[in-house]
């Protein structure tokens, strides 16, 4: 047995949530010295601590960059990637189930939504920003094209590596095409559907903050970037920790979800972690 894999071993012993901790710690660490010793233009960055005390503030509802709370600006966010996201998973895993079991529907589809699907969401900000109504829904937009794809590309691929002895099998039980779809393709395809819901709602949060930060609207990107021109590095700080906070939250929801949802998966690769 090598060194490597003994510690590799021996780490594994060690309790998750013991080790999760000590990421976290290593982090702040890092974070402290590159403040402490200035390295690499750090010396202007705020430290930990000020960092801590700052946030501290905001949770008491200080205002933060040039106006709203914390929570005010965290909930119009939140709320654009739920709705972003969920009209994305409604839409991309019916449409992806339909191209990954109906080959004409995949000839007539498919084409248009590659040369779609290369287009950064981004991109799409002045144009939404002139055809829809209102600055939110083309925020909301712009989230549900960030997630759809991923969503999209993961069902079809997993209807794709169902094995076909499966259906056959099924088939000649007296099974029709919904019972296959029903109790074949899709349970086998939820793994790869779950994966890529994991990645549509990590890029919903990073579409949504990009677009706050063009679109001007209230949103931790907003603050984000208003706290940049009024060079207030510590509100700088403060939305980067409170998006990462609930992308995190997401993550553990959608975790506990697919847990509750499809049991049988546990330890499968879905891309879900606690």
């Amino acid at each position: 047995m090598t060194g490597a894999t003994a510690f590799a071993r021996r780490l594994e012993a060690v309790p998750r949530s013991v080790r999760r901790g000590a990421s976290v710690f290593a982090v702040f660490a890092i974070w402290w010295a590159l403040v402490r010793f200035g390295v690499a233009g750090f010396a202007f960055f705020v430290s930990p601590v000020e960092t801590a005390a700052a946030v501290a503030a905001h949770l008491t509802g200080e205002p933060v960059a040039d106006g709203g709370t914390i929570y005010l600006h965290a909930a119009y966010t939140t709320g654009r990637v739920l709705a972003g996201v969920g009209v994305a998973v409604t839409a991309a895993i019916p449409l992806g189930l339909l191209i990954g079991t109906r080959p004409r529907w995949e000839r007539f589809l498919l084409p248009a939504l590659e040369f779609l699907r290369p287009i950064p969401p981004i991109a799409w900000v002045p144009l939404v920003l002139v055809i829809f109504p209102t600055v939110r829904l083309g925020v909301v937009f712009v989230v549900f094209l960030g997630a759809f794809f991923p969503v999209l590309v993961n069902t079809v691929n997993g209807v794709r590596s169902v094995d076909d002895e499966y259906r056959r099998a099924a088939a000649s039980l007296g099974a029709g095409d919904r019972e296959v779809l029903r109790h074949v393709v899709l349970p086998s395809a939820l793994p790869a559907i779950f994966t890529g819901v994991t990645i549509g709602v990590g890029l919903g949060w990073v579409t949504v903050i990009a677009a706050e930060m063009i679109t001007g609207e209230y949103g931790l990107g907003h603050v984000v970037f208003q706290a940049y021109r009024l060079i207030d590095v510590e509100s700088v700080v403060v939305g980067m920790i409170a998006v990462g906070f609930l992308g995190a939250a997401s993550t553990a929801l959608l975790s506990a979800a697919v847990e509750r949802a499809a049991p049988w998966l546990e330890g499968a690769p879905t891309g879900v972690t606690r």
